[in-house]
């Protein structure tokens, strides 16, 4: 799953179920390994392992990457604006807990491959990841067409 729906769900996870800026940000942790275990688009409609070093993204990637980033995080904004201040952090940090994963992962393995003490943890998240067979995207489409759904309903019952 890409960064911005990340985002945009676990900061709607994060407004449903807790008031504490702490949990939020382990409410949008907790759910980003979760999402990813389900079936979704990501990098992985390239089929190339390169794509898992940042260094080695070109312009189609970037232009994904950021265009669906940007997309969610201003429809996250969107939905956060209707709330009150207290409850607009509360998104926002758990939608930041929903992004670390992958911040901390792509960091890692871009910019510090010779440190190994978090390798446990990419071994962890990559072998957590859903792996997309190639040609087969009903699925992972419905499931993230039901995740925007479901995040929609979360922010609306919240209001």
């Amino acid at each position: 799953m890409l960064a911005g729906i990340h985002f945009f769900s676990a900061s709607a996870f994060s407004i449903s179920l807790t008031s504490s800026p702490y949990l939020a940000f382990l409410i949008g942790f907790l759910s980003h390994h979760f999402l990813d275990k389900l079936p979704h688009l990501d990098l992985n409609i390239f089929n190339s392992d390169k794509y898992g070093n940042v260094k080695n993204w070109d312009k189609k990637v970037w232009l994904l990457f950021f265009s669906e980033f940007l997309i969610f995080f201003l429809l996250t904004f969107y939905f956060l604006g209707k709330f009150d201040l207290s409850k607009q952090i509360i998104g926002f940090i758990g939608g930041l807990g929903g992004l670390f994963p992958d911040i901390v992962s792509f960091s890692l393995r871009s910019f510090f491959p010779k440190i190994k003490i978090f390798d446990f943890y990419l071994d962890f998240h990559k072998k957590f990841h859903f792996r997309l067979n190639k040609g087969k995207i009903f699925l992972p489409i419905l499931f993230e067409i039901l995740i925007i759904i479901f995040s929609i309903i979360l922010f609306l019952g919240n209001y």
